[in-house]
C-alpha cells in the first residue's frame, strides 16, 4: 500500500498575508504594514499572534488565532494560490523552529492481485 507524504512550507510573509486576509471574516481590520511582529506558540496547537502599531486599539496591541483559524487561513490561501491539496488524506499543522507547514498523508490501499503487466514497454 503506497503511502504518500507532502509538506507544504509557509513563509512569515505568507503567514501574514493568510492571516490578515482571514482577519476581515472577524471584522478585524488590518494591514500587513501594522504588524510589528510575529510570535508563533508551538505547544499542542500550533497559534499564531500579532503584535500590532497601537493606534489600532486592540487588546493588549495583539491579535491572536487559534489553531483552527490558522489552519483555515492556509487552506484558502493555497486554494487562492492554487497550491493542489488533495481532497483525501490527514491533513496537520505543524510548526517548526523556521517555518508554518502543513503535512499531508496520504495512505492509498492497492488491489496487487490486479496489478499484472500485460505489455513490455
Amino acid at each position: 500500500m503506497p503511502l504518500e507524504i507532502k509538506h507544504i512550507y509557509f513563509t512569515e510573509d505568507e503567514l501574514r498575508i493568510a492571516l490578515v486576509n482571514f482577519s476581515m471574516l472577524k471584522k478585524q481590520f488590518l494591514e500587513i504594514e501594522d504588524i510589528e511582529k510575529t510570535i508563533i506558540d508551538r505547544a499542542d496547537d500550533v497559534t499564531i499572534s500579532f503584535l500590532v502599531d497601537k493606534a489600532l486599539v486592540f487588546e493588549d496591541d495583539k491579535v491572536s488565532y487559534s489553531h483552527a483559524e490558522v489552519s483555515a487561513a492556509l487552506f484558502a490561501f493555497c486554494m487562492v494560490a492554487r497550491i493542489p491539496l488533495p481532497r483525501r488524506g490527514i491533513k496537520e499543522l505543524h510548526a517548526n523552529e523556521e517555518n508554518i507547514y502543513f503535512t499531508i498523508t496520504l495512505d492509498e490501499e492497492a488491489d496487487i492481485e490486479q496489478y499484472v503487466i500485460k505489455t513490455a514497454i
